[in-house]
């Protein structure tokens, strides 16, 4: 080799240095940016060239920049993290609704329960003060505003997931649409696979753009030949190479909530998700979120009708004049257990007491409910009006809105309703709303009845009797006992049982998201340490990368400096 071939030679080894300095220096740089992924430079002894019989070496070449990175184990944390993001999300559902819950505070439903409970007792206590009616009417109003509160309170939580639905829809966008571009500049870069090295910084840009789309939704990540990534969810394509689709949120209502799904924009097919964020919403929304709500229309729909089935056979101190049904039908000429009626009524019948004050007397009439569906003669609200008008001293009319109203023929009647013992309820009442407490069949619209509410006086109706107009406390005394009755509509649980079956529920299922949230923490956190055990920056290697990089540096041209040395004394020769 030749002094010339020397110096080229010492000349390309500065170069490698210089190179290995830089990617040293980038590390050192990016040791805190978020994502950062380590490069090396790849160096490898240069061709030999042949001298005779002697094979000598060229130096030093660089074969190229490489990231240091576990591909298996960032796979593992795209889907880590992915699982974190859904239980999270799950968990964040639970924690609002035990929040809204109240639970062992003196503003929970529980609490209310045992207020509108203890307050029915002091009813057959005291059944000729007013005041006391009033009492157990406005615990009663109470416990309907909370239980209406609270729907309102989880139906915010519900829509504000389905809201971010929306946000992930715009998220998964905005990342295909940046994978998608530096698929096109990394394959740019390198030259299509052709060489030259990593595109490291561009590929630790789309390696953090992955892993924030890993979070969202469950993807499937494949890596080309030419350096980009294909990225499909369920066998769906999001990117393809220099391609992606777009994502639109769909927006509709499902039970009176709003509900929307993440869906392709050009063939408006769902994704179909089975991890990350947007399957935690969707899980958060839908069950935990929607199930609760379910739960507690359902306790709102037993504790309604269930109650009013006991109240509505009773009496008060005072009969009706008028009385309009709350519940309408929706179609008066159909049989009433067809009708429309939020609650089903059955074969059987109640009764009609009217009350002439000017003769002091109390007539009984049995209204039957044929509902057996034989005689093609089942009641109708039409034919029931019409038997209820057919009594002396009260009419009866089916109004404009299909409501039963029934009213006294002169200011002597009054009128209000009983069973006789021993015979069929037909719960006709409770489902027409005819002499009810509650109104509603719902957690959303649960209220008390407008007759009960609109005066002081009105607490005189509140129906305590059973054998008559102001005689007795008899249904007092089993309305105080509702809470601890059996009911058949929810497998014999208890009202209270109902509620607290359903508080128990979302509290066990806070704790199951909780540690299954924790759990999940704890495995990306393991994962991560060791992905930066390999992937990350450590300044000390760096520095110590460094020293070596300038030993071999000032070596090199130390080495220049003797061969120009002996130049010299050659051209002096």
């Amino acid at each position: 080799m030749s002094l010339f071939g020397s110096i080229q030679m010492a000349g390309n080894t500065l170069q490698a240095m210089q190179i290995g300095l830089q990617v040293v220096g980038n590390n050192i740089a990016n040791a805190n940016t978020p994502g950062y992924v380590r490069e090396r430079t790849i160096y490898s002894p240069a061709p030999v060239q042949k001298i005779g019989d002697l094979s000598v070496g060229l130096g030093v070449e660089i074969d190229g920049i490489v990231q240091v990175i576990d591909t298996a184990l960032e796979s593992r944390l795209r889907d880590a993290g992915g699982d974190r993001a859904s239980a999270e999300v799950q968990e964040k559902a639970f924690r609002d609704i035990q929040t809204l819950l109240g639970e062992l505070t003196e503003f929970d439903i529980s609490t209310a329960i045992t207020d509108f409970i203890n307050s029915l007792d002091e009813v057959a206590k005291n059944p000729e003060d007013i005041d006391i009616r009033n009492l157990a009417i406005g615990n009663g109003v109470r416990l309907a505003e909370r239980i209406n509160s609270l729907d309102r309170r989880v139906t915010t939580v519900h829509r504000d997931f389905s809201d971010r639905v929306e946000v992930a829809a715009d998220e998964i966008n905005a990342l295909t649409k940046q994978i998608r571009e530096l698929n096109l500049k990394i394959v740019v870069a390198e030259n299509g696979g052709g060489g030259g090295g990593a595109a490291g910084g561009l590929r630790s840009q789309r390696s953090e753009a992955l892993k924030q789309l890993a979070q969202i939704a469950d993807i499937t990540i494949n890596e080309q030949e030419t350096g980009a990534v294909n990225v499909s969810l369920n066998g769906e394509i999001l990117v393809f190479e220099g391609t992606s689709r777009e994502v639109e949120a769909a927006s509709s209502s499902v039970d009176g909530l709003s509900t929307s799904v993440v869906q392709f924009v050009d063939n408006g097919s769902p994704l179909s998700v089975g991890g990350g964020e947007l399957q935690g919403l969707y899980e958060a929304r839908d069950t935990i979120a929607g199930g609760f709500l379910e739960g507690l229309d359902e306790f709102a729909s037993t504790l309604a009708f269930e109650f009013n089935k006991i109240y509505s056979l009773g009496q008060g101190i005072e009969g009706f004049n008028e009385v309009t049904g709350t519940a309408r039908v929706a179609d008066a000429n159909a049989a009433l257990n067809n009708a429309g009626l939020d609650f089903t009524p059955e074969n059987g019948s109640f009764n009609l007491l009217v009350f002439n004050a000017a003769e002091n007397e109390t007539k009984t009439h049995t209204i039957s409910i044929d509902l057996n569906g034989l005689d093609g003669n089942d009641t109708t609200l039409t034919s029931l009006a019409s038997g209820i008008d057919a009594i002396d001293g009260v009419a009866a009319e089916v109004s404009v809105d299909n409501q039963l109203v029934i009213r006294s023929e002169s200011q002597d009647i009054q009128f209000s309703f009983g069973q006789e013992e021993g015979t069929k309820e037909s719960h006709v009442l409770a489902a027409l709303g005819i002499n009810t407490f509650f109104t509603g069949s719902k957690a959303s619209n649960i209220g008390v009845n407008g007759e009960l509410t609109a005066s002081r006086q009105s607490g005189a109706k509140f129906a305590a009797s059973l054998n008559g107009i102001g005689e007795g406390t008899e249904n007092a005394l089993k309305l105080s006992g509702f809470y601890d009755e059996s009911i058949d509509g929810i497998g014999g649980q208890t009202i209270s049982g109902a509620y607290d079956q359903l508080v128990n529920q979302t509290t066990q299922g806070a704790t199951i998201a909780i540690a299954v949230a924790d759990g999940l923490r704890v495995f990306e956190g393991t994962l991560i340490a060791g992905a930066q055990a390999v992937s990350g920056v450590n300044l000390d290697e760096e520095a110590i990368d460094m020293l070596q990089l300038q030993r071999v540096y000032q070596a090199s041209a130390r080495y220049i400096q003797t061969l120009s040395e002996l130049m010299d004394i050659l051209v002096n020769l």
